[in-house]
């Protein structure tokens, strides 16, 4: 079961999840974050990031076993604004899992900034990294820029890494046009679903909370 929702610039720089706890932290202000999440053992992460502008320095280390951290990010540059994120999730002890997903928008002259990384050390097994990343150009202009990657010291391990870079494609559209959508209608509903993956797993804990997310992603 997941824990109440917790606003993480009511927190300090550095947060310590005890063993065996289960916390949903919120990044939804725009403000300059540095924040470093440390996992004892069995301790479970759920975050969820929800931006239009500003810095976002986000270092999780999993230092107890069997923790786990599931990392959930939206971004969404209105035109001329500007995002720049590091996230980096590393490994210290054994059976522990962390998945980095990222989806972000760039209108005209917008700008999104992010190096995101999973970094396994030596001798740690039975780990499970996943890191996807995708960005979408809404306008004209702008500048997206994506560097995932995967540091890996270690033999018994899962780990994957994907990064898109693209715009809503007529491929994407068509079922939606032959439905009687415009362009714009099936655009909309396309990111509406894209969106609504990255912050599911909040509608469960708190649905209004999931929905303001949703409507400051999608600019509404």
């Amino acid at each position: 079961m997941k824990s109440q929702i917790q606003y993480l610039h009511l927190f300090p720089k550095t947060i310590q999840i005890p063993s065996n706890e289960s916390w949903t932290l919120l990044d939804f202000l725009n403000n300059d974050t540095e924040q470093v999440i440390i996992l004892e053992d069995g301790a479970k992460l759920y975050f969820y990031s929800a931006r239009t502008s500003g810095k976002l320095h986000l270092r999780i280390i999993h230092q107890g076993t069997g923790s786990n951290s599931q990392i959930q990010c939206g971004f969404h540059t209105q035109e001329n604004g500007k995002i720049e994120a590091i996230i980096k999730s590393s490994f210290e002890a054994n059976d522990a899992l962390s998945e980095i997903h990222i989806l972000s928008l760039a209108e005209t002259g917008g700008e999104v900034l992010l190096d995101s990384s999973i970094e396994i050390q030596e001798g740690v097994k039975r780990i499970v990294g996943r890191l996807k990343e995708r960005h979408i150009f809404l306008g004209e202009g702008g500048k997206i820029r994506g560097i995932p990657a995967l540091i890996v010291h270690s033999d018994d391990i899962e780990a994957s890494h994907a990064l898109a870079i693209d715009r809503i494609s007529d491929e994407e559209l068509f079922y939606l046009r032959s439905r009687g959508f415009s362009r714009d209608e099936g655009t909309g509903l396309l990111l509406d679903g894209a969106i609504s993956e990255i912050f599911a797993g909040l509608e469960k804990v708190d649905e209004k909370v999931y929905e303001e997310c949703k409507k400051k992603v999608l600019g509404m």
